[in-house]
């Protein structure tokens, strides 16, 4: 069979001038010269020996055979279209990653994890969003996030979680505040502490997580959501106006004014969410290296204040009470 030289081209130029009825319309829509869109079409008109427009002062009209011409090829056209598009947002996928976290990017695994990310992929844009953990986890289901860093939150079906650490929760008091003696505390020490968050995703979450963990009436809560940032609300704690939950990353820094002490049993475990299956090859990258940060000895994790994904936590031993309550053995 002779081979053909008409091209997808040819194809787009004749649907832009049946649809415009003009070959200077057709020539603006697409951005070219008019005499692209004539040269084109009379070189389809050429191969198969007959005319695929009448010609008049007024613009163009298919002729049937045009019509019939049409009629096979631009379904065809469309699907190429439609397959080159998928194929060009697949690829740019390849030049970026979108990373939703919950939390400051701070943190110290975060930090790292990202730092050694780009050092290995250069050429790679990260894409970061702040948000709740139920938000984060319904942009990845949307496929508006590559991926989500949250805290304490299955995914449901059709996604993993891939752990990446846990770390001890902390109440920071002002300085001077009694409770600042002890060494650590339990949930009972601060059913009547009056608790201030911001009204941040991340001031939503410590709302619920003191909800869940002081066990008591809601009138009887005293927790305060004011509209100020992680650090003002650092500064009020200091000034002796309440007292709130913090993480790993605040007590690694530490901050003036404030005694941060440990919530007996109290653990957030954080992980990575992202679909099930095959991953485009960036994100299988980055989860490698979260999988071999979490791996690490666990001096470097002790460091960074933080824990292992399969670290063990030994039950605290009462000697008037016996074995207290634990975390579960495996913090995955």
């Amino acid at each position: 069979m002779p081979r053909s030289k008409i091209e997808l081209r040819h194809v787009r130029y004749i649907i832009a001038a049946a649809e415009s009825g003009s070959f200077r319309r057709a020539a603006q829509d697409l951005g070219v010269e008019q005499s692209a869109i004539s040269r084109r079409i009379r070189d389809v008109e050429d191969e198969i020996g007959a005319q695929l427009f009448r010609r008049h002062p007024a613009g163009v009209d298919l002729t049937d055979i045009g019509k019939q011409f049409l009629n096979q090829a631009a379904p065809g056209a469309r699907q190429i279209g439609s397959a080159l598009d998928g194929a060009r947002t697949v690829a740019n996928r390849g030049r970026h990653l979108r990373i939703g976290v919950f939390g400051p990017l701070t943190m110290g695994f975060l930090s790292e994890l990202f730092g050694a990310f780009r050092g290995d992929r250069p050429g790679v844009r990260l894409w970061f969003s702040e948000g709740s953990c139920p938000e984060l986890i319904a942009a990845v289901r949307r496929e508006q996030l590559d991926v989500g860093v949250v805290a304490e939150a299955s995914p449901g079906k059709g996604f993993d979680v891939t752990h990446l650490w846990a770390e001890p929760v902390y109440v920071a008091l002002p300085d001077g505040d009694p409770l600042a003696d002890q060494k650590a505390l339990r949930w009972n020490d601060l059913r009547d502490r009056h608790f201030v968050v911001t009204d941040l995703p991340t001031g939503d979450f410590a709302k619920g997580y003191l909800m869940r963990n002081l066990q008591t009436s809601t009138g009887d809560l005293q927790i305060e959501q004011l509209s100020v940032t992680r650090e003002s609300l650092m500064q009020i704690v200091a000034h002796g106006d309440g007292v709130t939950i913090a993480g790993s990353a605040h007590v690694r820094h530490g901050l003036p004014g404030i005694a941060f002490r440990r919530i007996e049993d109290a653990v957030l475990r954080y992980g990575a969410v992202h679909p099930r299956g095959a991953l485009h090859r960036n994100l299988e990258r980055l989860l490698a290296l979260a999988k071999s940060f979490s791996e690490r000895d666990d001096a470097w994790f002790a460091r960074q204040r933080l824990m292992r994904p399969e670290h063990r936590r030994v039950p605290h031993v009462d000697s008037h009470r016996g074995a207290r309550g634990r975390t579960p053995d495996r913090l995955q």
